[in-house]
C-alpha cells in the first residue's frame, strides 16, 4: 500500500505544467484558503474556537472535496482500472486513497485550523473537542472518498457536499409532517455532532427546528463512524471488484 500512496503522491506533484498548476498545489492553497474562510463572520475574520465549531461542517466538507475528486480523479483517466487489472487488490487500493486524502487534510487543514484558534484563542478546545473533531473529518473523508469510487469519478464530491450539507434535511421533513421527536436520531449525523460538541463548551444553541441531543456523543460519533466505514468501504470493494458502472462523467 505504501507504493500505491507514493505514485498517488507522484502524481498529484507533476500533475501538471509547473508548480503552481499541480494538483498537489491546487490542494495545498485551497485548503488553507479554506481553513482561513471558515474564520469569516458578519463582522470580518474572527479566528476563534468559537467560528471555528461553528462553521466546521463547511470548513471539513469543502476541504474534503478538492483532495478527494483530485485523488479519486485518476478512475477518469482509467489509472485506477489498471491498478486492478495488474493484480493490485481492490482494498488496498480504496484504503491508500483515503488515507492520502487523510494525510492531506490533516496537514493542511485540521493542523493549520487547531493551531490557529490555539494561538488566538487558547484554552477554549479541549484535547476531547478536538479529537471528536477529528473523529468527524475522517468520517466525512471515507464517505467522500467511498462515493467518489462507486461513481468512477472525482466529480462525484459534488454529490458528497450535496448529501453532507443537507443529511438531516430528512430528519426535518419526518418531524414536520409525523410530529415525531428527531433530535436523538439528528445526533447521528455529522452536522449535527459537531454543532453538539461545540454546544457542550461554546456554543449556545437552543432554538433549533432539531434541538441538541447531546446525550451520549462521544459513543454516538465513534459508532457512527464505524458504521459508515462498515457501509461505504464494503460498497467501494464490492464495486471494483464487480467492475460496477456507475459514471457521472465520461471517461477519457
Amino acid at each position: 500500500m505504501n507504493n500505491l500512496i507514493k505514485a498517488e503522491w507522484f502524481r498529484l506533484k507533476h500533475s501538471g505544467s509547473s508548480v503552481l498548476s499541480s494538483n498537489l498545489f491546487i490542494i495545498t492553497f485551497t485548503s488553507l484558503a479554506m481553513t482561513l474562510f471558515q474564520f469569516i463572520g458578519s463582522e470580518g475574520l474572527d479566528i476563534s474556537a468559537m467560528a471555528f465549531v461553528t462553521h466546521a461542517g463547511m470548513g471539513i466538507a469543502m476541504s474534503v472535496m478538492m483532495p478527494a475528486a483530485m485523488i479519486t480523479g485518476t478512475f477518469d483517466s482509467r489509472i485506477a482500472n489498471y491498478e486492478i487489472m495488474k493484480g493490485t487488490p481492490p482494498l488496498q487500493t480504496i484504503l491508500s486513497k483515503m488515507l492520502l486524502v487523510l494525510i492531506l487534510n490533516t496537514v493542511f487543514y485540521f493542523i493549520p485550523s487547531i493551531i490557529l484558534v490555539q494561538i488566538f484563542d487558547s484554552g477554549i478546545l479541549t484535547a476531547k473537542m478536538i479529537l471528536l473533531m477529528y473523529v468527524c473529518l475522517v468520517k466525512a473523508i471515507v464517505f467522500a472518498t467511498s462515493i467518489c469510487i462507486l461513481f468512477k469519478s472525482g466529480a462525484s464530491t459534488v454529490i458528497f457536499v450535496f448529501a453532507f450539507s443537507f443529511q438531516t434535511m430528512p430528519l426535518v421533513i419526518l418531524q414536520y409532517f409525523t410530529g415525531i421527536d428527531m433530535p436523538s436520531a439528528a445526533s447521528w449525523f455529522t452536522t449535527t455532532q459537531i454543532m453538539i460538541i461545540g454546544n457542550q463548551q461554546l456554543l449556545d444553541l437552543e432554538d433549533l427546528t432539531l434541538p441538541l441531543d447531546g446525550s451520549g456523543i462521544e459513543i454516538k460519533i465513534i459508532l457512527s463512524f464505524m458504521i459508515a466505514a462498515a457501509v461505504m468501504i464494503p460498497l467501494a470493494y464490492k464495486s471494483l471488484k464487480d467492475k460496477w458502472e456507475i459514471q457521472l462523467t465520461s471517461p477519457v
